[in-house]
């Protein structure tokens, strides 16, 4: 993250964040202007990792682009085969069996658990036994995932009208443990002390969140209460005493990192409850029979899915034929990086890893 050392004339600087911050997984420039130690202004400039993602989309058939869509916010990337499927359900009439519907919502607090975690951990924290400790807990959470899906990152469970296959008993079961673990660590971190030196760094006012259209745990920990989990159709978020909304108010560096905590916290909660009735449907279909090729009726449809890092939304435009004639995504991550603009400014230069840290976004995410 940075620009070239090798512009003498700007004398630009690289900074590398810490070792496992997941924004560091691509390049970004962010434009920054001193004055002494202090940020005065700072513009982040996108295109570096561009990858034409809507024109690959436009030139696969309905179920290939499933594939294209979990390679974007890819600490959670079933969010992204979820989002696109619901997108083509919907625009189809389809109705997703129940045990889908629970397993789904079980797979989306699962890799709500997981990219938290990876935020957390990339954190610059003084404390390395607790970095350890996250990036531990979320490497048992990887795995177990692997061992369902075959796959750490891409996991290709999702179908058009449900999903591939059904976990297994003892897969649910482990679950429960992993739950039990990161709680562990969760309940027993004195959080509040930790980011206490971060407090009124790196301000995001919820007139700010909301002006730039912000979304997802850094909306929130301004006190801006958006979170489509509460309104959303087929998933099963509705019958859960467990799901809450977290909110900060402040909107600082420390206000977004408890904001993860509580999301984290909350998200466990939701786990160990969705674990009976995921256990009660985990041998009824979790699919439905589709024709040999799909056709989306003719037509304008938009669909937004509540991702870990905020909301990602879809707008299709079909014409009857097999391949979508156009498929947009406005990705969660994108407004948040645009926001680096607001919360910048006025910090000092020694927080910058700080800051950028707390604002959980994908590179690639914003950068399609």
């Amino acid at each position: 993250m940075g620009v070239s050392p090798l512009d003498t004339a700007r004398s630009d600087f690289t900074s590398n964040l810490s070792l496992h911050a997941p924004a560091t997984h691509g390049m970004l420039r962010i434009d920054c202007e001193y004055e002494d130690d202090l940020i005065t202004s700072a513009k982040p400039i996108l295109g570096s990792m561009h990858r034409g993602a809507e024109k690959l989309f436009e030139s696969r058939d309905y179920r290939q682009v499933i594939a294209l869509a979990n390679r974007h916010e890819w600490l959670s990337a079933y969010s992204g085969e979820v989002g696109v499927a619901q997108l083509i359900e919907t625009a189809l009439g389809m109705e997703v069996p129940e045990a889908a519907q629970w397993f789904r919502t079980l797979l989306l607090e699962f890799n709500r658990v997981t990219s938290h975690l990876a935020f957390l951990a990339g954190f610059p924290w003084q404390d390395q036994q607790l970095t350890e400790n996250l990036r531990k807990s979320r490497e048992l959470w990887v795995n177990h995932y692997r061992v369902y899906t075959g796959s750490r990152m891409h996991p290709m469970l999702t179908r058009i009208g449900g999903l591939t296959h059904a976990p297994t008993a003892e897969w649910l079961q482990e679950v429960q443990h992993l739950c039990f673990d990161t709680a562990q660590i969760i309940l027993e971190t004195n959080w509040l002390g930790l980011v206490a030196e971060y407090e009124s760094v790196g301000v995001l006012t919820k007139a700010q969140a909301i002006e730039g259209a912000i979304s997802g745990p850094v909306a929130r920990a301004s006190g801006y209460a958006i979170d489509l989990r509460e309104t959303t159709l087929g998933l099963k978020y509705s019958e859960l005493e467990s799901f809450a909304v977290a909110l900060q108010t402040s909107g600082d560096v420390s206000a977004r990192i408890l904001q993860l905590v509580d999301e984290i916290t909350i998200s466990l909660a939701m786990i160990s409850e969705l674990n009976e009735p995921c256990t009660f449907h985990f041998a009824d279909e979790v699919n439905v029979l589709l024709p040999k090729v799909v056709r989306v009726p003719e037509g304008s449809y938009e669909h937004s899915i509540e991702t870990p890092l905020g909301i990602a939304s879809w707008f299709l435009v079909s014409r009857n034929d097999k391949m979508p004639y156009r498929l947009k995504l406005r990705p969660a991550s994108l407004h948040t990086v645009l926001a680096l603009a607001n919360v910048l400014p006025g910090s000092n230069r020694k927080d910058f890893d700080a800051v950028v840290a707390s604002m959980p976004f994908i590179t690639g995410d914003a950068d399609r």
